[in-house]
Order: structure tokens, then sequence, then C-alpha cells
């Protein structure tokens, strides 16, 4: 019973120090994620904003054939791409940086013990 209890003290005290230091968040990723997020929509918006006022309006419903189409489709795909590029870089720089926390677990009971380790 001793045993179990000078554990389970040595684990808190253990993880209470590796605690005590908190890593810094990675700004620089954090900041490009928002750049190219905020860039990919504002690039997204112009490419529809132009897509949709350059519309043909006569028989042509598709609007295939004239060419007025192509470089609004390319700045609604380049602004998505940017977008889609931003917002995992913006997500991990939210992540805290350092190493990753391993977490050690001794239990002593009345017909044995276990040792399970977390990293």
């Amino acid at each position: 019973m001793r045993l179990a209890a000078f554990g389970v003290i040595l684990l808190l005290v253990g993880d209470a120090h590796a605690e005590s230091t908190a890593p810094a968040v990675d700004t620089t990723r954090r900041d490009v994620g928002t750049g190219l997020s905020v860039g990919g929509l504002v690039l997204g918006s112009v490419g529809a904003g132009m897509f949709f006022l350059t519309r043909p309006s006569g028989d042509d419903s598709c609007g295939c054939a004239s060419r007025a189409w192509v470089f609004p489709t390319v700045l609604m795909s380049v602004g998505g791409a940017m977008t889609l590029t931003g917002v995992p870089l913006w997500i991990t720089g939210q992540m805290k940086l350092g190493r990753a926390r391993t977490q050690a677990e001794l239990q002593l009971g009345p017909l044995g013990g276990s040792v399970r380790l977390l990293f």
C-alpha cells in the first residue's frame, strides 16, 4: 500500500513539473495560415464576382462559346487552393511547440500491479 501511495505521489509531482514550462505557439505558421486563408477567400470571391458579372446573356446557357469564364475560374481555383492550404497551417500554428508529452501510470492492487506508458 505504501508503495502505491509513493508511486501516485511521484507521478503527480513529475507531471506537475512537466506542465510548468509551457512551450510557445508557432506564430510564423499561424500568421502564414491566416494570410493564405484570407487571401484565398478574397481571391476566390473576386473570381466568383467576375464569373457572374461576365456571364453571357444569350442563347448559350453554359457560356462555353465565349472564353470569358476562364480567368474567373482560374482565380476561384487558386483562391480555393490558397484557402485549403492556409486553414491547416493556421490550425497547426495554434498547437503548442515542444516535445510530445509522455505519461507514465503505475497501478498497484491487492492481486497485482501494472505499469502503463502513454507516448
